[in-house]
């Protein structure tokens, strides 16, 4: 019996070479399935954008496209269309099966992957399609780890562990990266990438440890222990990364999250370094420095990009270097920046107010409210960023507002960031926001609007844009913008059980309203055109609303929603049934995408 252990615990010359020769082979097969599913998806991508674009080309008119006049399509809207699916298909749609079949099967996997969510912790949820990948990188990782390992025996497996774990530290550090390749390829913006940025983080610390344990366990030798430097290091490094993952739970995240982010940016830096130092020992060190490269180009990007929002342009006596703060409401603050620079709506951009945060470094995350649009027949545009009150250096923003009133303060801005969607493609576009998730899709709502002003090729042929607020004071800086777009339905609810409809077109010269009672009115132009402004007392029925406009379109529908997570949770499943489920789009109703809005750390 003792024979048989010290065979197992005491390798041959013959059994460590094929040891060496199976865990350098493991890791390049783990990074070439890797490769491939990263392919996959830039091929998936690239495909649909030329299919996109090809088809763009060949779109009809309004007027050609358009099977019933713009009226019988109110009256219809108007009427609340019972969900008789024939009736409303037969009159609008002329689809081969095949291609209903297609878009069925599409719906069935949008319903399944993105559209249900799963609960992983306290106030935490994720959809399927998160988890699946979740559940295919750990299984895969541990497959490579223990294949070929002579019935799970330690010496095969422990150090080809840390192999394993190694490697995938550039792609760790690349997925953490508000530059990085992977969003570049694939077209996913880095604040959806986190949740696997943390998976793979948290499963190779496991095998880091299984390696430190296993090693530890079987016994060091003279040139193993701990009185040499690169094992020390190691050690060192482990701690580091343990402590940088401990740090990184939510409940640590949520209550001190500048904390977290700074301990999380200087403990992983030193097992990095530390990790190198260990590898490199035993030639394996190429594995660490890609990573640290990695995590420089991300910073040198970011630096670069600051010095040229901020201080490249410092003829203009530090204009480009602050921000104007304005009070909005009892819990909204309007920050705007003006710059030199331009984005797409939907991104969003880090801003840094040192005399404002805790510490002068702290940036934060929030989405673009504007449109890059000339100021006066210049090259400077105002970045608006509308930011309500929700604590910590929110509310030390609003607490600033409140005391100084409308002032300028410095201010250093990162970005712009993000691969929000492009909706030209689609028939029928549906905004739905709750509070400050409006500047997530006002941006995306009057781009749509400029463009067919500006002629530009789009299938958009309705807008439907539904904003629920708790006061009707949000709607005193936003009437004038929301007016602007008279040809759209345009539906907020007030949702605050004891606050009145406010009247909000006082000063609108070119502008008159007309109530039916105190609860909902329309608001529309002097000029002849259809009544689209409904100011609504209560919560809006979700359900319905997309019902009804997926029932109406004549092309593929997008939904777009930003806000409270009860609000994205509602609209998932109004999405997940009826009109938007498979058998409706099998019958020939438009086929639905919906895009979510959700950046930051809190929120699988």
């Amino acid at each position: 019996m003792a024979s048989e252990l010290r065979v197992l615990t005491t390798p041959t010359a013959a059994d460590r070479a094929i040891r060496n020769q199976k865990q350098v082979e493991h890791v390049k097969q783990l990074w070439i399935f890797l490769a491939s599913v990263l392919l996959f998806f830039t091929l998936i991508r690239t495909f649909r954008w030329l299919i996109r674009r090809a088809f763009l080309v060949c779109i009809k008119s309004p007027a050609e496209e358009t099977s019933c006049s713009n009226f019988e399509v109110q009256k219809l809207a108007d009427a609340k269309p019972n969900y008789d699916i024939e009736k409303v298909v037969d009159r609008k749609f002329d689809r081969s099966f095949i291609r209903r079949t297609w878009l069925c099967l599409q719906t069935f996997f949008k319903i399944g992957l993105f559209r249900c969510s799963i609960p992983i912790g306290l106030g935490a949820i994720a959809s399927v399609a998160e988890l699946c990948f979740i559940c295919v990188y750990i299984t895969a990782m541990f497959i490579w780890l223990l294949v070929d390992t002579r019935d799970l025996n330690a010496v095969f497996y422990q150090d080809r562990a840390a192999l394993l774990a190694s490697s995938q530290l550039p792609l760790i550090v690349a997925l953490a990266g508000k530059n990085n390749i992977i969003s570049f390829m694939t077209g996913i913006g880095h604040e959806k990438l986190n949740v696997l940025h943390r998976t793979a983080a948290r499963t190779n610390l496991v095998l880091l440890w299984l390696h430190a344990i296993t090693r530890t366990v079987s016994g060091l030798p003279a040139q193993f222990d701990f009185s040499h430097n690169w094992m020390r290091s190691g050690a060192v490094g482990l701690a580091a990364f343990t402590f940088a993952t401990f740090l990184s739970t939510r409940a640590i995240r949520n209550m001190a999250f500048e904390f977290f982010l700074l301990s999380h940016i200087a403990l992983i830096l030193v097992f990095l370094v530390c990790g190198y130092f260990h590898t490199k020992e035993q030639n394996y060190g190429d594995y660490i420095w890609p990573a640290l490269l990695i995590w420089a180009i991300d910073r040198v990007m970011r630096g670069g990009r600051i010095l040229y929002n901020n201080l490249g342009w410092l003829s203009a006596g530090g204009r480009y270097t602050r921000a104007t703060i304005e009070l909005l409401s009892q819990d909204t603050v309007r920050v705007t920046l003006v710059r030199k620079i331009s984005w797409m709506p939907g991104q969003h951009a880090y801003i840094c107010l040192p005399t404002i945060s805790a510490v002068p470094t702290e940036a934060h995350p929030f989405s673009i409210a504007s449109l890059p649009e000339d100021i006066d027949n210049s090259k400077d545009k105002a970045l608006v960023f509308l930011i309500r009150a929700r604590g910590g250096f929110t509310q030390k923003l609003k607490d600033h507002a409140v005391k100084h009133g409308t002032t300028s303060v410095p201010a250093l801005l990162d970005g712009p960031y993000g691969c929000p969607p492009d909706l030209i493609y689609y028939s029928t576009c549906i905004f739905v926001a709750g509070g400050s998730g409006i500047s997530y899709t006002l941006p995306l709502f009057m781009n749509l609007i400029r463009e067919n002003t500006q002629g530009k090729s789009s299938r958009v042929r309705r807008i439907v844009f539904i904003w629920a607020v708790r006061s009707g004071e949000h709607l005193n800086w936003i009437s004038t913008t929301l007016i602007e777009a008279l040809s759209l339905s345009t539906n907020v609810y007030i949702t605050g059980s004891d606050c009145q409809i406010p009247n909000i077109l006082s000063d609108c010269k070119d502008s008159a309203f007309s109530t039916g009672s105190k609860k909902d009115f329309i608001v529309s132009e002097k000029k002849k055109l259809p009544p689209v402004y409904r100011l609504i007392h209560g919560r809006p029925s979700i359900r319905r609303i997309l019902h009804d406009e997926i029932l109406l379109a004549r092309g593929p529908v997008s939904v777009d929603v930003a806000g409270p997570s009860k609000l994205t949770e509602s609209v998932r499943k109004a999405l997940s049934a009826g009109p938007a489920g498979p058998s409706a789009t099998l019958k020939g109703v438009a086929p639905v995408t919906l895009h979510v809005e959700s950046f930051g750390m809190s929120k699988s």
